[in-house]
């Protein structure tokens, strides 16, 4: 009995937390609050505040029923001294929320308040650059390019000649490029497709002796390959206050796929190694804005994959598929570090 009440009451608090309106706000000027008889005017995003004017704070508003969010914004206003709310955004509920969104900015154009000192007045110009960065949509393109370093967390097999067990150590770090495109259903939720490779080579001395006639080629190893992923991912992102920063972690599940070129000392042995899987990938990283549209940005990213079959094809001939012992896997895992840019739209 106590503990279905216990879980009524929590469910009660889920229900009134999910119905109660969501209020932030971002002070920009202190002035001193208006009295409860003072009269607050609601302008829409069209109208123009005549003569000068000053922002003093920005509200984001949402909720269930919108009458009662304009309640609010007016007395976000009076609590910030201003007599004017004009509204940047109004989203509508849809299928991406069921809440009325809101953005809007207090205004004043008091002349005592303007006159005093580092209280300057905005132009329209500036005041409609403001209503568009608090009004931007929740729904928006994310468009990235990046490129870093990565390193490989495969395990190098045991009984290997020193001079292979080196070669493959020598690939372990790498290089990393990609791309990807994000649509963001809203502020936080978005959908999208990621390419992402990671290159590697080595070239190091090595010599081969004939076990018939005893005769030593001196020449190289060499190896170049390529790791990559391509498939949906999902994001999730939060916002700065000023909505131009974002952190986000972002999950994806596609196609894993696996190339290898290499040669053995002056071309005695050339191959040529392909090999799809499954892959997964999973990123955390922050998105600084540096301009209009445009962020710089960082990332940590963990690829994880592998195979246990692969298609070789040897000195040019036609390619084989061989398989790997039982419960052997070729790992595609990796780690990395990234720096990009990002254009939001």
């Amino acid at each position: 009995m106590k503990k279905g009440i216990v879980y009524s009451l929590f469910l009660g608090v889920l229900v009134l937390a999910g119905c109660s309106p969501k209020v932030t706000t971002t002070l920009i000027k202190a002035k001193a609050p208006l009295g409860p008889e003072e009269e607050i005017s609601f302008l829409e995003r069209e109208d123009t505040v005549t003569g000068d004017a000053v922002v003093l704070k920005t509200i984001q508003l949402a909720g269930r029923d919108y009458e009662p969010l304009l309640d609010i914004a007016k007395e976000e206003a009076r609590t910030a001294g201003g007599e004017m709310v004009q509204m940047a955004n109004h989203l509508t509920p849809d299928i991406s929320s069921p809440r009325h969104r809101i953005a809007a900015v207090v205004l004043t154009s008091d002349e005592s308040f303007l006159s005093e000192p580092g209280s300057r007045g905005i132009s329209r110009r500036e005041l409609e650059s403001e209503l568009n960065l608090q009004g931007r949509s929740s729904a928006s393109w994310r468009i990235g390019v990046q490129g870093g370093v990565d390193y490989r967390i495969g395990r190098i097999p045991d009984n290997l000649e020193p001079v292979m067990e080196q070669h493959i150590r020598n690939t372990r770090v790498g290089y990393i490029y990609g791309a990807d495109v994000t649509y963001f259903f809203t502020e936080s939720i978005g959908l999208g497709l990621k390419f992402q490779n990671s290159y590697s080579a080595d070239k190091m001395p090595a010599s081969l002796t004939e076990t018939d006639t005893g005769k030593v080629t001196n020449g190289y190893l060499e190896n170049y390959e390529n790791l990559w992923f391509a498939g949906p991912m999902f994001t999730y992102r939060v916002l700065s206050k000023n909505r131009k920063n974002a952190f986000f972690v972002r999950a994806g599940f596609g196609v894993a796929g696996y190339t290898n070129w290499g040669k053995q000392v002056k071309e005695t042995l050339t191959y040529y190694q392909t090999a799809v899987s499954l892959g997964e990938i999973l990123e955390v990283g922050y998105d600084l804005g540096i301009a209009k549209n445009l962020s710089l940005g960082a990332c940590i990213t963990l690829q994880n994959g592998g195979f246990n079959s692969f298609s070789e094809s040897v000195n040019g001939g036609a390619p084989q598929r061989t398989s790997l012992e039982k419960g052997q896997v070729e790992s595609l895992r990796y780690i990395g570090l990234t720096l990009g840019l990002r254009y939001n739209l």
